[in-house]
């Protein structure tokens, strides 16, 4: 080993014994010397010109990154930057030493400068980054520089299952992403207060910095009873109509999973339906909750049925067809999940008028942006297994017609969880408006310009829940 070292002794001190004269290496002339560099985040981006000149093949950059390995760069003729990266902190007067290569490959006399970086994203991210109290737990939020590297891992400090004593527990690991990201956490252990620590790390494993938030408030919600709030919305898109058994009172009966629904056509009524449906033209329309005083929301959960594996008519309700119930197929248009919403925002407002107050002056408690085409509804849309034939669903096990009792009830119910963003902030008035509902174009050679399975704009939940936060 110290025969090792001996040998490579003076190859080290040859390469920076290397000075910028004529005997090491081909002179360059100034004019392709023209070098400056911009900070980026982890690095710096190396501006160079070459001009057209065949003997001038590239540029090679050598330097030390943050963890002392030296690193080679080249750049050709081809291009004009080169990235110097490998950096976490921003640092000023960093050494690096460029040659340039002839067309032989062969490199010139050295030059010797210097140049800043900036703040990695693995460093970057803790100065626009925000532990906050959520619902069960707590969330983190931060910006971050378009140029994007490295992975952030999320701990709280709890009690080890594994151990009983106290340690940091690993909830997730996540990429960077460029711009940001709100990651919401909800824990299984009752804690009273939380300390989060959080951790970034570099491609290559190298730990950049890891901080710890203390004091974090651990949130409860409670559920409020239909009766502690009231519900309105425009009359024009009130359905009420109990020969089907369509209606608001449905929406806040406690039944849900369509238990209403399936009680009936096991009695023979299969066109009773027991829920809340809302339209036509229901999209970008308010339906509000008032708490009657200020209260701090925490969610509301929309409920779907099960997938319960009847079918619903279909006719154009612009030609009526007198063999069908027409009532039903324009309600339901043979697809009750295309009336369930894809795209959905939760506001907030102390307004006198929530009917009226402009939107740029709510505050945006919830949002879902989906894609409601039928290829992400099939991988992704919350209510996939709810109750549509051509879904993910295997008609001869998941029909809930042919379950008993006691397997409906065990079942768990379809449920969009809306968490409301938290900022302390009491509302009178909470609202939710739908933009769009799942397969709106599920037949994509015919949609926009063609058929739609939802283009009268219905909208329905089986049940709705209101959530508070919970007072100690």
């Amino acid at each position: 080993m110290i025969r090792r070292i001996l040998f490579l002794l003076p190859l080290f001190f040859i390469f920076f014994a290397c000075s910028d004269d004529d005997k090491v290496g081909f002179d360059v002339p100034v004019e392709f010397r023209k070098i400056s560099f911009d900070p980026v985040p982890g690095g710096a981006v190396m501006r160079y010109r070459l001009p057209d000149n065949m003997e001038i093949f590239g540029v090679r950059a050598r330097y030390n990154d943050a963890y002392g390995r030296q690193l080679v760069k080249e750049g050709t003729y081809l291009t004009d930057t080169l990235l110097l990266n490998g950096f976490a902190e921003a640092r000023t007067n960093e050494p690096v030493r460029l040659t340039f290569l002839d067309s032989n490959l062969e490199e010139s006399a050295p030059l010797d400068i210097t140049f800043n970086t900036a703040d990695a994203a693995t460093v970057a991210l803790f100065d626009n980054l925000s532990v906050n109290p959520f619902w069960g737990g707590f969330n983190v939020i931060y910006t971050s520089p378009s140029v994007v590297e490295g992975t952030v891992h999320i701990f709280y400090v709890g009690i080890n299952p594994t151990t009983k004593q106290e340690d940091n527990i690993l909830v997730g690991s996540y990429p960077i992403l460029e711009g940001g990201d709100t990651l919401n956490f909800e824990l299984k252990q009752a804690l009273d207060e939380l300390k989060v620590v959080i951790r970034t790390d570099d491609f290559e494993g190298n730990t950049v910095r890891m901080k710890t938030y203390e004091g974090i408030e651990a949130m409860a919600m409670e559920m409020l009873s239909p009766d502690q709030f009231k519900f309105f919305f425009p009359k024009e898109l009130e359905i009420e109509d109990e020969d089907h058994q369509i209606g608001v009172k449905y929406l806040f009966d406690g039944q849900k999973k369509g238990a209403n629904y399936r009680k009936n056509y096991q009695k023979g009524d299969r066109y009773k339906f027991g829920t809340f449906v809302a339209g036509p033209n229901a999209f970008e329309e308010r339906f509000i909750i008032d708490f009657g005083t200020p209260k701090v929301p925490a969610m509301l959960r929309g409920d779907a049925f099960l997938y319960h594996g009847n079918s619903y008519p279909y006719a154009n309700p612009d030609y009526p067809n007198p063999s069908i119930d027409m009532f039903v197929a324009t309600l339901w248009n043979a697809v009750y999940t295309s009336r369930l919403p894809a795209k959905i925002k939760v506001y907030g407002t102390n307004a006198a008028d929530p009917a009226k107050v402009p939107l740029n002056e709510c505050t945006v408690l919830y949002v879902l942006d989906d894609d409601p085409g039928w290829s992400n509804f099939y991988r992704n849309a919350w209510c996939r297994y709810s109750d549509y034939q051509y879904g993910p669903v295997d008609y001869a096990k998941d029909a809930f017609k042919n379950k008993d009792d006691k397997t409906f009830d065990a079942a768990d119910p379809i449920s969009l969880d809306m968490k409301c963003n938290y900022f302390g902030e009491a509302f009178r008035y909470i609202f939710f408006i739908v933009e769009d509902t799942w397969m709106s174009s599920r037949w994509s050679n015919q949609y926009p310009y063609g058929y739609e399975e939802n283009a009268r704009e219905y909208i329905t939940f089986d049940e709705l829940e209101v959530f508070v936060k919970k007072e100690k």
